[in-house]
């Protein structure tokens, strides 16, 4: 690999999540805790024989479950937990992961209660409606999480289109010079062949690496 073509490779890294990506996991997180009261909600006027109370509560039930193995193991362009950061939130000391893999086992059971009609039902309601506003903390708590990992993104991208605004100047000066001596070794008299293709090869070898640069930097610029 030539000195230029080491100074052109991108190391792949958390800032190719874009910033799509990010605010679909951002609301996506903060959607939790709103499912989560809604879950508890639902559950308590399932329990009152509201009608329909019941069903919605396990939809949403399905919802919340469905969008924590989102964000834990990605799915349809999210990217699951990508960062240092984001696995220690989930799955730190605080053991989130875990708390919410509880809670929604603890809103499934009580569910099947309510709707057999189960002596235990109330009980298990009472323990289900004081597990939320616990796992709210959490919860609220993973949001911040994501919310610091996008502004860390953002200014990690910001830093790498600066790079690659500095590779271009640096290809495009070193293409100039290349050029000039190419120039220069046309003009003698007596010049070999062989010794123009090398330098129109070396030419070409660099205006080639100018293009990934600027595909490279069009693409990060443009979120892809």
């Amino acid at each position: 690999m030539s000195v230029i073509a080491q100074r052109l490779q991108l190391t792949p890294s958390a800032t190719d999540v874009s910033s799509e990506a990010m605010s679909s996991l951002i609301n996506m997180a903060g959607r939790q805790r709103m499912l989560s009261q809604r879950i508890a909600l639902k559950a308590i006027l399932a329990f009152q024989q509201v009608d329909g109370a019941l069903a919605i509560a396990r939809d949403t039930l399905r919802v919340f479950a469905d969008s924590h193995a989102a964000l834990t193991q990605g799915r349809d362009g999210l990217p699951g937990l990508f960062s240092p950061a984001l696995r220690d939130a989930f799955h730190g000391d605080a053991q989130v992961a875990r708390r919410i893999a509880d809670f929604i086992a603890l809103a499934a059971t009580t569910l099947d209660a309510i709707g057999r009609g189960a002596s235990h039902a109330q009980e298990a309601l009472g323990a289900l409606t004081g597990s939320v506003d616990p796992l709210l903390a959490q919860l609220h708590g993973v949001t911040a999480v994501y919310e610091e990992e996008s502004r860390r993104i953002a200014r990690a991208q910001k830093k790498e289109q600066q790079n690659l605004i500095e590779r271009i100047k640096a290809i495009a000066k070193e293409a100039h010079i290349v050029s000039f001596n190419g120039q220069i070794v046309a003009s003698r008299t007596n010049v070999t062949g062989r010794e123009f293709a090398v330098v129109a090869g070396v030419m070409t070898s660099i205006t080639k690496e100018l293009e990934s640069v600027v595909d490279a930097f069009v693409k990060k610029t443009s979120g892809g």
